[in-house]
């Protein structure tokens, strides 16, 4: 023991400012008679039942990083522990000595000094600091010690609004195998010290602060980091692909059927499937809460797996046989789509015109045909689309002939009431598959449009709006 003494006191005195008459006998001599009878293991008070009251400060360097996924975060920086050990006090000037000495800088293998310990760490609970470290030790029994630490501590994360996420994450410090009777920790300040902070490029810090508390006796002090991601890289790599490929996939209904409509929603389909199985490694593991970008991309997948759906079924109508019977509903909604129903009147106004015409165009014919000799008399015209007497009849047996149905003079069908809705007295216009089709092309374009819309303002514009 005596051996160890003389080479830390030798050591020592080599770094020291004193330069007054024979340092190294001098220093020998001061670790004799302050150390010479000291044992570090006991509780540094002259009365072993008083409270230990330990001051620590803490330096942030830098955020190495965080870890959302894993809810991990890393930092650099140093603490400062300061307290007071009431056995290892000595005179300003020892007696025998030729110069005074005020301070000194003594192995902490030679001294008690308190187990802080990171209690939120994810590795171990292992006291801090290095057995390398030197401890400031003054002569009134103010020591402080300054251990360098890089800690990995837990922190729960708050995805909801990520990329443009606040995330709070503390660093809890506690003395180990202490009760607050025996050690107390207080902070030095109010916030973490940031003279020697250097900012990161993924995180910004925006304030921090420190809380001291007891939980079971023990006394924990605990610092809180409140963090901003920079969002550029995820701006650029996340959202503005997303967004592109949604409106990609809107248009879809823009594209001619015969030009291969089906594979192009089905490659939007599968570049979504894609990407989002890249991005969920960037996405927080989180269910409570989820994420409104998580929810805005599972959503956009959907929607378009349902637009390839959308457009095998609008294929399918357009190839349709224009002959085949359209059911009544579907044309009267196709009709809804298409303002037939608003160009009624029109129509009806255009077949007057005709008929006025047509009556004119008669009433000139037979005033050019007429002579009273008759010889310029033209034979009765023959009657359009005579119909035999045994024609199939549109009823048979009360019930609808759906294979003989009348038509009319221009070859358009008409059926009286079976033309018309009987629930809602509306007639059924007249329409055909290509135009069902693209009817549901445009209804379901300006609805794409429209949803997009609402999921922007629903789940990206609380987002923006916290940044």
């Amino acid at each position: 023991m005596d051996v160890k003494i003389l080479l830390s006191a030798f050591l020592l005195s080599c770094c020291l400012d004193c330069a007054h008459g024979d340092v190294a006998s001098d220093w020998i001599m001061f670790y004799r008679s302050v150390f010479n009878q000291y044992n570090k293991n006991s509780f540094p008070r002259s009365k072993q039942s008083d409270t230990v009251t330990v001051t620590i400060s803490y330096y942030l360097n830098g955020i190495n990083n965080f870890d959302e996924v894993g809810g991990v975060l890393k930092t650099v920086g140093f603490l400062k522990v300061e307290w007071k050990n009431e056995l290892a006090r000595w005179a300003e000037k020892p007696r025998g000595m030729s110069a005074a000495i005020p301070d000194t800088m003594i192995p902490i293998s030679d001294l008690w000094h308190p187990p802080i310990t990171l209690a939120n760490s994810v590795n171990s609970l292992a006291e801090l600091g290095s057995t390398e470290d030197f401890i400031w030790s003054k002569y009134d029994g103010s020591q402080i010690w300054r251990p360098a630490v890089i800690l990995s501590s837990s922190c729960s994360t708050n995805p909801l609004y990520f990329p443009f996420d606040t995330q709070e994450c503390n660093l809890t410090f506690r003395a180990w195998d202490h009760i607050k009777s025996e050690i107390t920790l207080i902070p030095a300040g109010t916030k973490a010290n940031l003279d020697f902070f250097s900012p990161s490029e993924t995180w910004e810090l925006m304030d921090s602060k420190v809380m001291e508390w007891e939980r079971d006796s023990v006394s924990y002090l605990t610092f809180t980091l409140v963090i901003r991601r920079i969002p550029l890289w995820f701006i650029i790599n996340m959202a503005a692909p997303i967004g592109l490929l949604g409106l990609l996939t809107t248009f879809v209904f823009l594209l001619p059927i015969e030009e291969g409509r089906v594979g192009y929603a089905l490659g939007s389909f599968l570049t979504f499937s894609v990407y989002l199985s890249y991005i969920i490694d960037s996405l927080p593991k989180t269910s409570e809460p989820m994420s409104y970008l998580t929810i805005y991309i599972v959503i956009q997948v959907i929607m378009s797996g349902s637009v390839s759906c959308i457009s095998v079924f609008t294929v399918r109508l357009y190839l349709k046989d224009e002959d085949a019977r359209i059911p009544k509903c579907m044309a009267v909604f196709i009709g809804f789509i298409c303002c037939k129903f608003c160009c009624k009147d029109n129509e009806d106004e255009n077949e007057k015109d005709k008929e006025k015409k047509a009556i004119e165009v008669k009433d000139n014919t037979d005033e050019t045909a007429f002579s009273p000799d008759g010889e310029n008399e033209a034979p009765p015209p023959e009657e359009e689309n005579a119909q035999p007497e045994d024609m199939p009849s549109s009823v048979k047996f009360g019930v609808a002939n759906i294979k003989w149905r009348p038509v009319d003079t221009e070859g358009e069908e008409f059926g009286g009431d079976e033309d018309k809705i009987p629930f809602i007295d509306v007639e059924v216009p007249r329409v055909g598959w290509k135009m069902v089709a693209k009817s549901i092309d445009v209804f379901f374009f300006f609805g794409t449009i429209a949803t997009h819309t609402v999921l922007a303002f629903t789940f990206l514009l609380p987002i923006v709006v916290q940044y």
